[in-house]
């Protein structure tokens, strides 16, 4: 048997995924030098690829037999997914897990839920078996960039008082990892990953303030405002327009919902959102 491929494997999910599998059955794609190295120096074989080149793709895939995709969050991320999945079929892949977005499809009537979709129906089309993850907003996103905000004591986003289904993303490698050991009886099938408990904004800042003996709270933001922020900070157009069409489709509720798929694909609950607060408080202590 081959060797798995991570694309992406210096990111949230895919570092996560190089520390649930065994390092001897791994490749762990990067996009620079420095990380390769990184990773050599934890014992994992790291190849050096761009997104951008079909070829230098299918190349970093050579003797593996399974593809972990997941994608740059950028405006090239459909026009990525097709070179990746044209380099999985030229490098002899034979199961991609591709980890995709909450409520992705192709015909999705929100942006980023219709370009994840879009590779997620490439992946489909290729005819090599697959399993879609479709993970609904990381909590990591509270210790990486929202951190400076949390940290500010105010959470400042126009997403009103609905709620969602954080996941912690080691859930979502824990799921990949399970798939890519033994993906028999889910060939073709596409699971949603949530956490154990639909939050409001209230809510998660209430649990970082406990967990982290600091002042948090919530304050509801117009759209425009928060338009300005992202401006403001030298977000490129691209990703501010697909957080804003994120921030709307939590306002129809649709982001709540929770699942049970990670305990379905791991035996294990998925992390709760407390437990992730707790673990991270210090990530949230002014400097």
């Amino acid at each position: 048997m081959g060797r798995i491929f991570i694309a992406g494997a210096a990111g949230n999910i895919g570092s996560a995924l190089v520390e649930e599998l065994d390092r001897d059955g791994i490749v762990a794609g990067v996009h620079s030098p420095e990380k390769a190295e990184t990773l050599a120096g934890k014992g994992v074989e790291a190849r050096v690829f761009d997104f951008a080149d079909a070829d230098s793709m299918a190349r970093a895939m050579d003797g593996c037999d399974r593809l972990f995709l997941v994608l740059p969050f950028r405006e090239e991320l459909a026009r990525y997914g097709r070179l990746a999945v044209d380099a999985a079929k030229a490098a002899g892949i034979e199961y991609i897990v591709r980890s995709s977005g909450y409520g992705a499809s192709s015909d999705a009537h929100w942006r980023l839920g219709r370009e994840q979709g879009m590779v997620d129906q490439f992946v489909e089309d290729s005819e090599i078996p697959f399993t879609t993850l479709r993970p609904n907003s990381f909590m990591q996103n509270f210790i990486g960039p929202l951190a400076p905000m949390v940290r500010s004591g105010v959470i400042a986003l126009p997403e009103e008082d609905y709620a969602v289904s954080y996941i912690d993303v080691r859930d979502i490698a824990a799921c990949a990892a399970r798939l890519l050991t033994d993906g028999e009886g889910h060939t073709g099938n596409a699971y949603a990953l949530t956490g154990p408990e639909g939050l409001t904004l209230h809510q998660v800042a209430g649990k970082i303030a406990a967990a982290g003996g600091i002042t948090v709270t919530y304050t509801p933001v117009e759209e425009e405002a928060f338009i300005r922020a992202l401006d403001t900070n030298g977000v490129p157009e691209w990703n501010r327009n697909m957080l804003v069409s994120l921030s709307r489709v939590v306002k129809l509720g649709m982001m709540g919902n929770v699942t049970q798929a990670v305990e379905y694909l791991t035996g294990t609950p998925a992390r709760s959102f407390d437990g992730f607060a707790e673990e991270n408080a210090g990530a949230w202590k002014q400097p």
